[in-house]
């Protein structure tokens, strides 16, 4: 958090891309789960929240990103993507949980939210328009 606004203002200068991450939260040694669009690029990761594998040794990939997101906390995502998206023209959302088939489940279910809610706001602003 320190080096924050400069860190922001150097991608931007650049039109580099910041990577929105989300996985576990330690005390400092982590990245927190922060919306920013620095270029007409935006990307989003979810690596997953498994705390008690991300710093341990001797265990695959997929063990270490075994973590399948809540519909509770997929929808808590929800506003920040749409302020991502709404600064740039194009947003990359990939999920990083890669056991089994924990991406392909999180990524179908945040696209079909995405969907509903994409339909409920064009609903609610012909709504709005009409008489």
């Amino acid at each position: 958090e320190q080096h924050l606004k400069e860190t922001l203002s150097f991608l931007k200068e650049r039109d580099l891309a910041f990577v929105c991450v989300d996985e576990p939260q330690f005390d400092g040694s982590t990245m927190p789960p922060l919306a920013e669009a620095t270029s007409d690029i935006s990307y989003i990761r979810f690596h997953g929240r498994n705390k008690e594998n991300w710093f341990k040794k001797g265990i695959t990939t997929a063990e270490r990103f075994k973590y399948l997101y809540s519909q509770e906390e997929l929808l808590g995502w929800l506003p920040d993507i749409e302020k991502v998206a709404r600064r740039s023209r194009k947003t990359f959302i990939m999920f990083n949980n890669c056991y089994q088939d924990y991406a392909i489940r999180n990524a179908s279910q945040l696209a079909l939210m995405m969907r509903d809610l994409e339909h409920y706001l064009r609903r609610r602003e012909t709504q709005l328009r009409s008489p």
